[in-house]
């Protein structure tokens, strides 16, 4: 079995608020959780069942995705997410693994694209919240929240 490492993984966004669009990769991210997000069920039980209830699947719900950063005043990438979060705006987020090292690039739409030699998760997100956390003895740390817009796509490595 052949398991992938966490070390190397880049987390990048579409930042549009130059003249141009262009890709950003996230500084200093130590963590990506909440890339699911159920679906709901719906009843389709008939009036003569007499076990238990049946469901088919409904929409997907996308759930939060929390990444937990370093702070580095002096980072692009983390002045941006503040001006994210009071724009609202939803973007292209990608996750792009450890098993390749090429960056994603940008269509003619300026949408996200994922290198083919690296596997990687796309979805769209707003920022929610843009959280930092101060405490004794210790480096600042933030906490995005991105709410999800749509599904993930991944792209499995080529």
């Amino acid at each position: 079995m052949s398991s992938i490492k966490t070390q190397g993984t880049h987390i990048y966004f579409v930042d549009a608020s130059g003249s141009s669009p262009a890709v950003v990769k996230l500084a200093c991210p130590t963590g990506v959780s909440g890339l699911g997000g159920a679906k709901d069920q719906i009843e389709d039980t008939c009036l003569d069942a007499t076990e238990d209830k049946t469901y088919v699947a409904g929409l997907g719900t996308p759930g939060q995705v929390s990444v937990p950063y370093n702070l580095d005043p002096s980072e692009a990438s983390h002045q941006v997410l503040f001006d994210l979060k009071e724009s609202g705006d939803k973007i292209d987020w990608m996750v792009c693994l450890s098993d390749g090292t090429a960056a994603p690039t940008l269509d003619s739409n300026g949408n996200l694209v994922a290198p083919a030699s690296r596997t990687s998760i796309a979805f769209v997100a707003y920022v929610a919240d843009a959280n930092l956390d101060l405490a004794t003895n210790e480096i600042v740390r933030g906490t995005l929240t991105l709410q999800r817009s749509g599904p993930i796509d991944i792209t499995w490595k080529s």
